[in-house]
């Protein structure tokens, strides 16, 4: 579980700055690309570290993947791509489609929090 504790914040922090950010996006105010660049870079990074303890982690010990280790890193990684979608998207469609794709990388971005949450309740 020690080995999950730098992820837990990392993880934690992106997802309160997408929720922060959501936020902002419901109360039609717009995004500050600092705020999504951070997001961005959280979310990849703790996706890296994800991947890093499935393999092994720095200490040397293993941490035992199962389906639900395998199953969170599958979720933020979809939540990553849809991620970048939505921002492609965003110029391209309607407010309110690239609303619908980004309660989509919403969505997958918190299922894949508590499945690492529960993924780490259980080692």
């Amino acid at each position: 579980m020690t080995q999950m504790l730098p992820l837990l914040l990392l993880l934690s922090a992106s997802m309160g700055l997408g929720l922060w950010m959501g936020w902002q996006f419901l109360r039609r105010q717009g995004s500050n690309p600092i705020h999504i660049g951070f997001h961005l870079i959280l979310g990849v990074v703790g996706l890296e570290m994800v991947v890093m303890l499935l393999r092994g982690a720095p200490d040397g010990s293993v941490a035992a993947a199962g389906a639900l280790g395998k199953s969170t890193a599958l979720v933020l990684a979809t939540a990553v791509i849809t991620g970048f979608a939505t921002s492609v998207l965003a110029r391209r469609w309607s407010r309110q489609g690239s609303a619908w794709v980004l309660a989509i990388h919403a969505l997958l971005g918190s299922t894949g929090f508590v499945l690492f949450l529960a993924w780490a309740l259980d080692l």
